[in-house]
């Protein structure tokens, strides 16, 4: 059975507030993927669960001539709104599974999924298939997320839950998004796909926020399993477990200014 984070619909219904919660955080990591791809001007990219589009964007300034895909319809339709307003005219996007890419073998210099494939139900086919569609000697960049316990966003958010309601039971399963995480296993399964000179590298990054409060109020709906954590929480104890996250934030401030920083992994490899 697949969770709320592998539908299309439960992600075409948050595009908004998905940007808004944490594409300061995940542009990061797409603007050090981009970098270390050493894309050139008119190289052909492929953006695999693009989202609203971090990479997507960074790689059509840079000169690429970008193709967005996503299966989140929602998605696609935020990020054509923000092509719109830049004027660029180097990126076409396209609804699309990542597990079965509508492209032909050998069709692109490069490609990437900056935390997307880490969502699909069969990892593994989804890392083929980016392999797949890649020109011989072309590159590509997978990021997920690092070591759990430097994932402050949801360190903070299990203890501020354990604090505010101790009698809530967490979900036990583990997240979709973790099947994934870590230096190790990302270079492993990018192995395992048959890419060649994999290389990983971890960068922190750092989601800096005006208020907490409404970093809060935007992150309770930022993603499909977080709605349903939160609707099972329930609307009052949402509201005591955001004051406790946001005391947490606040005291936890890097140099004057609220912050939460996150690990990822970004691995570069070879078709």
């Amino acid at each position: 059975m697949l969770s709320p984070d592998q539908v299309p619909q439960g992600w075409s219904d948050i595009a908004t507030v998905y940007e808004k919660a944490f594409e300061k955080l995940t542009s990061q990591f797409s603007r050090e993927a981009l970098g270390q791809l050493g894309l050139e001007p008119d190289e052909s990219v492929l953006d695999v669960a693009a989202g609203t589009g971090s990479f997507s964007i960074a790689a059509a300034r840079a000169g690429g001539d970008v193709l967005a895909t996503d299966f989140a319809p929602g998605m696609i339709k935020r990020l054509q709104h923000r092509i719109a307003e830049e004027g660029l005219e180097n990126i076409r996007t396209q609804i699309m599974d990542g597990q079965n890419l509508e492209i032909e073998d050998a069709s692109y210099d490069v490609a990437a999924s900056i935390v997307g494939v880490i969502f699909f139900p069969d990892i593994a086919k989804g890392l083929s298939e980016l392999k797949r569609v890649l020109k011989p000697g072309g590159r590509c960049a997978v990021v997920c997320w690092g070591e759990m316990e430097k994932f402050e966003m949801m360190a903070y958010l299990k203890k501020s839950i354990a604090t505010a309601v101790p009698e809530f039971e967490m979900p036990t399963q583990l997240p979709v998004w973790a099947r994934l995480l870590g230096h190790e296993q990302l270079e492993q399964m990018m192995n395992e796909a048959g890419f060649k000179n994999v290389k990983v590298t971890n960068k922190i990054g750092k989601l800096e926020m005006e208020s907490p409060q409404g970093f809060w109020n935007d992150f309770t709906c930022s993603a499909p399993p977080l709605a349903k954590l939160f609707e099972a929480l329930g609307e009052e104890n949402t509201r005591i477990t955001g004051e406790v996250f946001t005391e947490l934030v606040m005291s936890n401030c890097k140099n004057g200014v609220p912050c939460l920083t996150s690990e990822a992994c970004i691995g570069i490899g070879e078709a």
